[in-house]
């Protein structure tokens, strides 16, 4: 659209007449009829149709937050859509609530410093080669913490203006605690993170073992200048990875010159801890079996781990006292299961008892119930004896003497 609105002025400009033809219908007018637009009826339209078009484009900043790492640089996303040169427009960047506002105040291509706040002084830029394409987003370099927070973008000519969040993170870079080991000829990974997690794509990591340069990588890419000699071709980083903090070594084929101690840095990072440190211990192949094999012994065909050898002290008491409290337990369990089939056998023991014994009591009984009975005949006899003793004559004369 602005290519044609050019060829319309032009075409403008060949229809002005020239100062010879002006002088000549002075000294004789003639009223000849119009073949075009006038120049002013040309101008006219131009700046009509350049300000629809104005009008019609829409100022578009980034509506998800602008998330970096302090130190690092920032891109707050702007635009016109359709684009527009404003590359003669005068354009702002505030950030409210700040005394004074004005992060950035660029017109007609000149930085105007007066009214911008010293915080921001000599870290903001515009894209100048982008502008004529609409494109007005705001560049801060060496982001402080203190720099988070809501930006507007302003093109006050247009009456354009839009909004965008900026968010700044600070994290500790977190190596290994516990040495690393490897094998001679083996791959290793160093291990090395951000926390809590952050973006460091756009970052530089640096790996060292002490003063020889391991691993570069800036700009996005892996910079191998000055790499030390014995690390060429065998050490990467994790990219897909490094969104999420990731910055963990791989070194591959590993030699016994690996061994020492490394540390992971991200020069721009502004927090307490900068620095990981990770400490790589290299065996051979015979000294790692040799290990293998002292943490492990055969006994029956099984391997079994023996105290101190792959345990610690610790592991040892406490795999002692578990296998005391099983069989603890399993030796009460024992005691009341034996108890208790003794009590079942001496009850049925009794009942066998109880029932040979039976027909002896039987018997008993039967021959006392006997003996009873005859003696209760007998003193019946004796009874009918004496009664008849005692009503014969003689006993009553007697009785009566």
């Amino acid at each position: 659209m602005q290519e044609d609105i050019f060829v319309s002025w032009i075409q403008c400009r060949r229809k002005r007449p020239s100062n010879s033809v002006l002088e000549s219908s002075m000294l004789q007018p003639k009223i000849q009829p119009s073949d075009g637009l006038s120049f002013r009826t040309c101008s006219v339209f131009i700046f009509m149709v350049l300000q629809s078009v104005g009008e019609l484009s829409e100022l578009i900043c980034s509506h998800q937050p602008i998330v970096v790492l302090a130190g690092g640089d920032a891109i707050l996303p702007c635009h016109l859509e359709p684009p527009i040169n404003v590359r003669s427009e005068t354009v702002v960047w505030i950030r409210p609530g700040l005394d004074p506002k004005y992060i950035h105040f660029q017109n007609d291509r000149h930085l105007i410093f007066e009214d911008q706040n010293p915080s921001y002084r000599y870290r903001t830029a515009l894209f100048v080669d982008e502008l004529e394409n609409g494109n007005v987003s705001l560049k801060i370099f060496r982001v402080k913490l203190s720099d988070a927070g809501k930006y507007e973008c302003h093109l006050p000519s247009m009456q354009k203006e839009a909004s965008i969040q900026l968010t700044v993170g600070e994290s500790d870079v977190i190596g290994s605690h516990e040495p690393v080991k490897a094998t001679l000829g083996q791959d290793v990974i160093l291990p090395c993170h951000l926390e809590p997690p952050f973006d460091v794509s756009t970052l530089t990591v640096e790996w060292k073992q002490g003063e020889k340069h391991v691993h570069r990588y800036r700009s996005g890419v892996d910079d191998q200048a000055g790499q030390d000699k014995n690390y060429t071709n065998r050490t990467s980083l994790f990219h897909e990875e490094m969104t999420s903090g990731n910055i963990s070594l791989k070194l591959t084929k590993v030699t016994e010159l690996d061994a020492g101690n490394y540390t992971c840095h991200v020069p721009k990072l502004h927090s307490q801890v900068r620095r990981g440190k990770v400490t790589l211990t290299v065996e051979s192949e015979d000294d790692a079996d040799k290990r293998r094999q002292t943490n492990k012994t055969v006994h029956g065909g099984e391997e079994i781990l023996t105290p101190g050898r792959g345990l610690s002290s610790g592991d040892v008491a406490g795999i002692v006292i578990l296998i005391l409290v099983i069989v603890g337990i399993g030796r009460l369990v024992w005691k009341r299961r034996r108890n208790a089939e003794q009590n079942a056998g001496d009850g049925g023991g009794r009942q066998e008892d109880k029932d040979e014994n039976q027909p002896i009591a039987d018997n008993v009984r039967g021959n006392n119930a006997e003996q009873n009975a005859g003696d209760g005949g007998g003193r019946q006899e004796d009874k009918e004896d004496d009664d008849q003793v005692n009503s014969s004559p003689n006993v009553q004369r007697r009785r009566r003497r």
